[in-house]
């Protein structure tokens, strides 16, 4: 007995990140693997038993896994950035949410035929529409930054606001079959007042977490698994004072700390990404494979038409109705009111308060999950395959991507990426040293303080705008690793890296980092970081020059290379930037109007003049 629940229990964690790791390479969204994972295991065959395997605690589980997935979602939602966004995206979330809210509830009550308390409380749930699904879809379609914003955004928010939808209605009904007129009793003053303590104390605690790491009283390795601690003594805390308020507490504390600003959280950052991945798969699967044969059979044509109209009428009306009056064009209101995929929150959340309202004496309690799974299948497979198609349709697609990440900040990339932006090329300047990027903060160039490598950086940076990246960091494996991730986005002929060593000095260390992964070398080939370093200190700068022709002899007019110039790449018509490389197989082949990028000694009156 103790050996097959031990299997279980090694098959969910395999099968979780093999279904992980089989979307990245497809760029796929992984919750349609984990679901063919979990009801192939669950229902079909019947390895994973979950209520065998776990018993009593797995509901409590259950909720305390999605009480971190909601911690670790509610650490995206920076206020700052949100006033940010356009108006579009601010109007999708104040009233596209609540509007689909009732849309769906009459949508669910009506045509899925589900009772009015339990419709109240699917329609909340159904406002989720995850970013862990709208990612994928976004990377692969490409779309321009109009679209892919919205979406990304309301993916974002809508994750802990659909979640606090569906508590507060199911707190209301419960509620209503405690007193028979809960309005008029003070029930309700009672348990907003239980909501305000708890708002207050998360906020309070994650204030005193701040101090706490701040001023060094929890060791640097003990932080993260102190936060998990503090998050899990929150949120059982709050559900002890009213049922499910736990998700709304750990929400709060989530955005807390999101907006506070604080270095001393990047690593917990990292941390919770590793720790939300497995529960997320984990839950998933799990749910997946608890679902009941029986319960499946029980599905109507009236749950078939309740997702179709969910998808057809109830989101483009809610579409429709936000985007009045704001800078979001037709064709791209018809994208935005068509992609709506629901995500593994909404499933975990279904899990959670369907057999909650069984409990409670709602008798269709039992169909929120097998309704919210059908859901999540047919939104995710139908709007992954549509997405891109219907893009280039309507010719939302991003023309190309023309846009470049530096990885490093020294003085030579920030003077590039000045030249690069007076010339409309998208440039971001990324960097885990936050005083390092002050000197291109005042230049006004775009930056991005964290770790490329973090899973944070898809949701912080539009990564669709860019197409090219350089990894110019002092460590040569670090910048190898970068190349190789972003590699699979941009293509291996994108991704550059500058040279640690001269050709001519040893260089037995690098040489143990495959060729294969490490991208192309950047510039010149004995123009290493170092040298570029010195070089910029000297007085060299970056500048372009138009590319001409001779009208009698019809050659191009090119600016020699020399001692004192390189030749460092050219910016087509299109505006993309191609950069030289020594190892590349195609040589720069500059046409008639485009703009040469050199790498040019400038003496000192030189510049007086430039800047007079």
């Amino acid at each position: 007995m103790a050996e097959t629940l031990f299997f279980q229990i090694v098959l969910i964690a395999t099968v979780s990140v093999f279904a992980q790791w089989l979307a990245w390479r497809l760029h796929i969204p992984a919750i349609l693997f984990l679901l063919g994972f979990g009801f192939l295991f669950g229902p079909v065959f019947g390895i994973i038993q979950p209520d065998a395997l776990f018993g009593d605690l797995l509901q409590p589980a259950i909720s305390a896994a999605v009480a971190i997935i909601l911690f670790e979602g509610s650490l995206h939602l920076k206020l700052r950035e949100l006033r940010q966004t356009r108006k579009s995206v601010r109007r999708l979330i104040a009233l596209g949410a609540p509007l689909t809210w009732l849309l769906g509830s009459l949508a669910a009550f009506w045509v899925a035929g589900l009772e009015w308390a339990v419709s109240v409380v699917l329609g909340g749930i159904l406002v989720v529409t995850g970013p862990t699904v709208i990612m994928p879809m976004l990377r692969q379609a490409r779309l321009n930054m109009n679209a892919s914003s919205v979406l990304k955004w309301e993916g974002i928010v809508n994750d802990p606001l659909g979640v606090i939808f569906a508590v507060l209605a199911y707190e209301f009904f419960v509620a209503s079959r405690l007193s028979p007129a809960p309005l008029d009793s003070g029930f309700f003053f009672e348990k907003g007042a239980i909501l305000l303590i708890v708002a207050l104390a998360s906020f309070a605690l994650a204030h005193l977490l701040t101090r706490l790491f701040e001023r060094g009283h929890v060791p640097e390795y003990l932080k993260a698994p102190f936060l998990l601690a503090a998050l899990l003594a929150l949120f059982f805390s709050a559900n002890t004072l009213l049922h499910e308020s736990g998700l709304i507490a750990v929400t709060i504390l989530g955005m807390t700390l999101a907006n506070i600003h604080r270095a001393s959280f990047e690593e917990i950052r990292r941390f919770k990404e590793t720790i939300t991945l497995l529960l997320v798969s984990g839950v998933f699967l799990v749910l997946t494979a608890r679902l009941d044969m029986a319960v499946l059979d029980g599905m109507s044509w009236r749950h078939m038409a309740f997702i179709v109209v969910l998808m057809f009428i109830v989101r483009p009306l809610s579409v429709i109705a936000s985007c009045v009056g704001t800078e979001i064009t037709w064709r791209e209101r018809l994208l935005i009111g068509w992609i709506a995929p629901r995500g593994i929150v909404c499933a975990a959340m279904a899990g959670l308060l369907g057999p909650l309202l069984t409990s409670a004496g709602f008798e269709d309690g039992d169909k929120i999950l097998p309704v919210a799974f059908a859901v999540v299948v047919a939104t995710v497979v139908v709007h992954s395959l549509t997405i891109r198609p219907l893009a280039r349709s309507l010719s939302l697609r991003a023309t190309e991507a023309g846009g470049i990440v530096v990885v490093g900040v020294h003085p030579w990339t920030i003077q590039m990426a000045e030249v690069l932006k007076e010339r409309s090329v998208p440039v971001v300047i990324v960097d885990n040293n936050y005083h390092a990027l002050t000197q291109a903060r005042l230049a006004d160039i775009p930056v991005y303080y964290g770790e490329i490598l973090s899973e944070e950086t898809e949701y912080a940076l539009e990564l669709h705008k860019y197409g090219t990246l350089i990894a110019a960091t002092d460590n040569p494996a670090y910048n190898a690793l970068v190349c190789e991730k972003f590699a699979y986005d941009f293509g291996q002929d994108r991704v550059f890296l500058t040279s640690p060593h001269d050709e001519r000095e040893d260089k037995s260390e690098y040489k143990k980092i495959a060729p294969a992964i490490i991208g192309r070398y950047w510039g010149k080939k004995h123009l290493t970081l170092e040298r570029l370093n010195i070089l910029a200190l000297q007085g060299w700068r970056f500048k372009v020059t138009r590319v001409g022709k001779d009208k009698q002899t019809g050659k191009l007019i090119l600016p020699e290379e020399s001692e004192r110039r390189y030749l460092m790449g050219l910016i087509s018509k299109g505006g993309t930037v191609h950069f030289s490389s020594p190892l590349g197989k195609e040589t720069l082949q500059p046409k008639e109007d485009d703009i040469v990028l050199l790498f040019d000694h400038v003496d000192t009156s030189q510049r007086a003049r430039d800047r007079t």
